[in-house]
Formats: structure tokens, C-alpha cells, sequence
């Protein structure tokens, strides 16, 4: 393998470890990816264009790379100043502020999208019609619950451990 290419599939490799590392370690970022995926789910009763799902995407994934900026200037000012300093807690409010004013967009962009009383009736009549599939909504909130709250890693850990003393018995 050439330097170039190692080069490359390094830096993959380490925006890959920093995004798994939010997803782990930040339930806001939770928040964000759920939210995300019921944002696509429901989309299916909507007859979205392209440039209509071009912006949902784009804000989507705006929103989630300012929580990933927000969680870097929270480590920097961490490790910069690991005592309280009111300059510290202004980086990270402006930081955090930065990904309120993004996810509000979103959400307002949310609004003026799927506010759609016809598409509204679809949805309903869609579970009306198949009751049965209230079963896997009902599932998938329950593991959003779980996503967001106690998160991958917390869950990782829990299980490594159990594993862990199973071993030693």
C-alpha cells in the first residue's frame, strides 16, 4: 500500500473513531440521530421532491456536525482550562448555542415541511389499516428510548463486564 493511500484511509479511519466516539459518549448527538431517522421514516408519506430531500439531508447533517464541533470545543476547553473560568464556560455556551440555533432551524424547516394535514391523514390511515404495524413503531420507540438514554457504549460496557465475570466464575 502506497503512503498516499494509507494516508487517506487513516484519515477515514480517524473521522470514523471521532463520530463513533459522539455517538458513544453524547446523548445530544443521540437525540440527533434518532430524531433523524424518524425525519426519514415518516418522509415515505410525503411527496417530497429532490431539493426538498437535498435540504433535509443537508440539515440533518448539519445539525449533527455542529454537535460533533460543539463536543471538540468542550474537550479543547477541557483540557485548555480544567478549572472553572468564566472564559471557558462562554466558549462552551457559544459552542452549545451554535448547535441550538441549528437545530432549531432544522426543526422549523421540520414544520414547514412535513406540516401536511393530508399527509397527517395517510399516516393514520396507514396504521388504521394495519394495526399490526403499530408493533414495530411501538418497538422502534422503545430502542430510540434505549438509544438515546443509555447509549451504545454504556451498553457495550454492561456486557463486556457480565462477560467478564461469567469468565472469572
Amino acid at each position: 500500500m502506497n503512503k498516499e493511500f494509507r494516508s487517506l484511509f487513516q484519515s477515514f479511519y480517524n473521522a470514523g473513531r471521532g463520530f463513533l466516539y459522539c455517538v458513544n459518549n453524547e446523548r445530544n448527538i443521540r437525540i440527533h440521530l434518532t430524531a433523524a431517522l424518524y425525519v426519514l421514516l415518516f418522509s415515505l408519506f410525503y411527496d417530497f421532491s429532490l431539493l426538498q430531500y437535498a435540504v433535509i439531508f443537508g440539515v440533518i447533517a448539519l445539525v449533527i456536525a455542529m454537535e460533533m464541533i460543539n463536543t471538540s470545543i468542550e474537550a479543547l476547553v477541557n483540557l485548555i482550562s480544567p478549572s472553572y473560568s468564566g472564559l471557558a464556560r462562554i466558549a462552551k455556551d457559544v459552542a452549545a448555542g451554535a448547535v441550538f440555533v441549528c437545530a432549531g432551524t432544522a426543526a422549523v424547516i421540520g414544520v414547514l415541511f412535513y406540516w401536511d394535514i393530508m399527509a397527517f391523514q395517510r399516516i393514520f390511515f396507514f396504521f388504521a389499516d394495519s394495526p399490526a404495524m403499530l408493533i414495530p413503531l411501538l418497538g422502534m420507540a422503545g430502542f430510540s428510548c434505549w438509544f438515546v438514554f443509555r447509549g451504545p457504549g454504556k451498553v457495550a460496557k454492561r456486557i463486556r463486564k457480565k462477560s467478564d465475570d461469567i469468565r472469572s466464575r
